[in-house]
């Protein structure tokens, strides 16, 4: 899915645990960085302000899965219209990312898992026909 955070467009991908590791060495190697989240072993979701891209891992329950892309989108939305630098907030400054970033990324997240369930909904349906169809020429 895309989306735009100020003006910049991102797109939202979600990649197994395996290809992760793999695009960031990859990334790492193209550009010369070499950033530690990769030696965790595990990630729920990275943003790669560069490229434009936010990953999520595929296999990550619902729940979990929202909770990520909030996080991420918060990360995008520190990056795109706030700061590029690394910066200490304080509670107030904190407060203040929360309340004039709730609902642009809210939105976001609405309308990713909306796209979503229609997609589940299709896949389901096609499998349930394609199983109707065996059934049926098997007879």
């Amino acid at each position: 899915m895309k989306i735009e955070m100020n003006g910049i467009k991102y797109t939202i991908k979600e990649v197994s645990q395996l290809k992760y590791k793999e695009l960031r060495q990859e990334e790492d190697t193209q550009t010369g960085v070499e950033i530690p989240d990769l030696k965790t072993g595990v990630y729920y979701g990275a943003s790669h302000h560069y490229q434009g891209v936010i990953y999520l891992d595929k296999s990550l329950p619902k729940d979990r899965k929202r909770k990520t892309l909030m996080h991420e989108l918060a990360h995008c939305f520190i990056s795109e219209c706030i700061t590029h630098t690394e910066k200490n907030y304080d509670e107030e400054m904190v407060c203040d990312i929360v309340a004039n970033s709730h609902d642009i990324i809210e939105n976001i997240v609405k309308r990713y898992f909306r796209d979503w369930q229609k997609i589940q909904k299709w896949y389901n349906k096609l499998v349930c026909n394609h199983h109707d169809l065996l059934l049926l020429f098997d007879h």
